[in-house]
């Protein structure tokens, strides 16, 4: 693709939905290219660069190339919050479809800011951000080890054994601690945890992914 060179501290978004909004976000965008299908079919309303759709097939990250994508600089965050009255943590969330759906989580019950482990995946991860639907522009992922958040709060861990948490009343300055859908929460964030929750299930399904389990939490615990 003419002058498509992505370098460190860049990224790419692809997407009719993603690429509009980083462009109207103020983030710099480095540029802009889509296919003739899709200029055609959804006359963008931002200056792009032709590409063809071979071009795209060779750069997209999807089985499907979505037809549009942005070269975008990231941006400087504040840095890592930790006097916020409730943060979430994630950790060794390695599916970028999780990642991507619970930074939408994030940003639909207001909260700005998402801690993560070290090595969980990248929230610039193209599918990562295709999940978000946009939400990557409210929501700031920071990598740190969990320790250094939970001092001092009450830290809810999930579990598939815990207190229910239908009803529970969280308390003032605390932590919702998630864990990956094939580990769980791991040994050295375990001990992090000061209250272990579940959800109560009724049928056989063995669990529910990171993404699923963070909405059920998040609505009961931010109500």
């Amino acid at each position: 693709m003419p002058k498509f060179r992505q370098k460190y501290g860049q990224f790419v978004v692809e997407g009719r939905k993603a690429v509009e909004e980083v462009f109207h976000s103020g983030w710099q965008v480095e540029g802009i290219w889509a296919t003739q299908e899709f200029a055609d079919r959804h006359a963008p309303g931002y200056p792009f660069q032709l590409m063809s759709e071979e071009e795209n097939k060779k750069c997209t990250a999807f089985d499907t190339a979505p037809g549009v994508m942005a070269l975008v600089n990231m941006p400087k965050y504040e840095g890592l919050r930790k006097d916020m009255p409730f943060i979430l943590a994630l950790d060794g969330i390695n599916d970028p479809g999780n990642m991507g759906t619970i930074i939408r989580l994030a940003d639909w019950f207001g909260l700005t800011q998402i801690v993560a482990s070290p090595d969980s995946v990248d929230a610039f991860n193209p599918k990562c951000l295709a999940a978000t639907m946009g939400s990557f522009l409210r929501v700031a992922v920071v990598y740190a080890p969990l320790d250094t958040v939970a001092s001092g709060k009450t830290v809810y861990g999930a579990y598939l054994h815990g207190e229910n948490v239908h009803g529970l009343v969280v308390a003032p300055n605390s932590m919702l601690l998630i864990g990956s859908e094939s580990h769980g929460i791991r040994e050295a964030a375990a001990k992090l945890v000061t209250h272990p929750i579940t959800i109560p299930g009724k049928g056989q399904a063995e669990s529910l992914n990171a993404g699923m389990a963070t909405a059920i939490l998040l609505d009961n615990l931010l109500r």
